[in-house]
């Protein structure tokens, strides 16, 4: 069965603390929905706006919320360098998860990006996904370093967020050609239906905090092998994004926030990796008429 993977937002409390309460509602409302589990402090998760102390316990309290499911949880390891992720993979090791999940910093340093990688596969304590979005930090790789980072054993997956066709379809031809394990899993939420159809093993991509029920249709649809009916879910995916991110993106962070506050599961619309400003009244309303238009396929 194809997997599905949410990046997950993180609610805030109007203080900016931890919406603990609203943590608990997203994620148990994701596993009722059936998602295989959830991606935390990733890019949709706002990273880079939180002390070490506020993602410790984020880190934490998800945990604890997933303990009883079968979901796995998926951390973030994000920072500004590579000596950074490796502090914060030996701070998060303490606790019961299922992976890690690391991208490459954005060129602060003239580290080899294959070599990065391959620090972090050794030292982890478990199973890493690789988080490729050259989109976020201005770095590609060739096939030859996938190929490299793709033998290490600790590689779990990869999250494919390129938005490259040819990337996609490479990985597969030589994750075939090499007999590799690794799981491929699409990052981009408009074009789940087609990755998996081509053969990706899933996705793990943003606007599951909001949309888990719909995603996980698609992937039981390709599983079923009815294409059809999977490009029409994908086809309201993307309608959804369209209705909550803006179809200039103008509210990817605090739009969904703010649907799912008035879903009644969060608190507050508060995001640190937007503009606030940007929820405009004009854009309040098109996203509540957004979720009255899709209310049967959101729960």
């Amino acid at each position: 069965m194809k997997k599905v993977y949410s990046a997950s937002v993180t609610p805030l409390l109007a203080d900016g603390a931890l919406d603990i309460v609203g943590l608990r509602n997203v994620l148990q409302r994701n596993v009722k929905h059936g998602l295989d589990g959830v991606f935390i402090l990733g890019s949709m998760g706002e990273w880079g706006s939180f002390s070490d102390d506020f993602k410790e316990n984020l880190v934490r309290e998800s945990a604890a919320i997933l303990s009883s499911s079968s979901a796995e949880l998926l951390v973030g390891i994000n920072a500004t360098s590579l000596a950074l992720s490796l502090q914060n993979l030996k701070r998060y090791s303490r606790y019961a998860f299922d992976s890690y999940v690391f991208m490459l910093p954005a060129r602060t340093s003239a580290l080899d990006p294959v070599k990065s990688i391959l620090t972090i596969l050794d030292a982890a304590d478990r199973p890493v996904f690789y988080y490729h979005c050259p989109p976020n930090n201005g770095i590609d790789l060739n096939l030859e370093q996938f190929d490299t980072i793709m033998a290490h054993p600790n590689l779990k997956g990869i999250k494919n967020s390129a938005s490259n066709m040819w990337l996609r379809r490479e990985l597969i031809l030589l994750r075939n050609d090499r007999g590799y394990n690794t799981l491929l899993l699409e990052g981009q939420e408009w074009a789940t239906d087609e990755a998996m159809i081509a053969g990706y093993d899933g996705m793990l991509c943003g606007l599951g905090a909001l949309a888990s029920k719909v995603m996980v249709a698609i992937a039981r649809a390709v599983d079923q092998k009815n294409f059809p009916e999977a490009v029409n879910l994908q086809n309201t995916f993307i309608r959804l994004f369209h209705g909550v991110y803006g179809k200039k993106l103008q509210t990817v962070w605090v739009g969904q926030k703010y649907a799912l506050v008035k879903l009644g599961l969060i608190e507050t619309p508060l995001t640190l990796a937007q503009e606030m400003s940007t929820l405009t009244a004009a854009r309040q309303a098109e996203i509540e008429q957004c979720l009255a238009d899709y209310k049967d396929i959101l729960d």
